[in-house]
């Protein structure tokens, strides 16, 4: 923080501070850098609305693929009924720790300016962001704990953030990762019979759920980009007001 001296200016002093609660100052280096890291994360996301869209048509066909774009509960669910344990295990650990590390060093090498990159990216009000305004306020008391029993996208972000150490963080995120896909495994083997049912009820009409779900992603996208753009409205007329 700047010492704001008794014999420097007014305006001195609210410039340093102003510097101050900018933070660091992003290069272009750094931009770059971000996209790179932050290349994966989105990908993966844009798969999983794919794997959303095409649920239908590869769940009973293709559950790996599905499982390869999407691991969202209702999905684990329905492809381990339909695999192997091992495959279950092996492509879901993978798909779900993927993303993980690049994240996690976005968070790390970047501190909060990557949640501000982040949300210029998906929007203020997107799902990630949310998320992570409300676990801000818990990772203090419970990081660790917070990142074994969610381990997405955003405790990875605020685990760099924090700077846990990479070992812990690697250990306790595969650890809660396992531990979701056995706990899915048990379900899924619990309810088999119910299972069994809507996965067939859903290939014998795959097409009317493909397009139903086409759909619905469709009226998701759009609903929030008008919450982001109404976002980034109150932010702008806030700043006007201040100004």
């Amino acid at each position: 923080m700047a010492d704001d001296g008794g014999d420097e200016s007014t305006a001195d002093g609210s410039a340093a501070a102003d510097g101050a609660s900018a933070g660091p100052v992003i290069t272009d280096a750094d931009r770059r850098r971000m996209q790179l890291l932050a290349a994966v994360p989105v990908g993966f996301a844009l798969a999983a609305y794919a794997g959303q869209i095409f649920f239908a048509a590869l769940i009973a066909r293709a559950p790996l693929l599905l499982l390869s774009l999407n691991a969202t509960d209702p999905i684990l669910l329905g492809v381990a009924h339909q695999a192997p344990l091992w495959a279950f295990m092996a492509i879901g650990l993978t798909r779900l720790f993927i993303t993980d590390p690049f994240l996690y060093r976005l968070g790390y090498d970047y501190g909060p300016n990557a949640k501000a990159y982040l949300a210029a990216e998906m929007g203020p009000r997107s799902r990630v962001i949310r998320t992570m305004d409300w676990l801000e306020r818990w990772f203090p008391r419970a990081g660790w704990l917070l990142l074994f029993a969610i381990p997405g996208y955003p405790m990875c972000l605020l685990s760099g953030i924090a700077r846990m150490r990479q070992p812990l963080f690697v250990v306790v995120n595969l650890a809660g990762t396992f531990t979701r896909l056995a706990l899915v495994w048990w379900v899924a083997d619990l309810f088999a019979g119910p299972l069994g049912a809507v996965i067939r009820f859903i290939n014998r009409y795959s097409i009317p759920f493909t397009v139903a779900m086409f759909v619905l992603v469709a009226v998701q996208t759009v609903r929030n980009q008008r919450r982001n753009a109404a976002a980034e409205q109150r932010s702008f007329e806030a700043g006007t007001d201040d100004a």
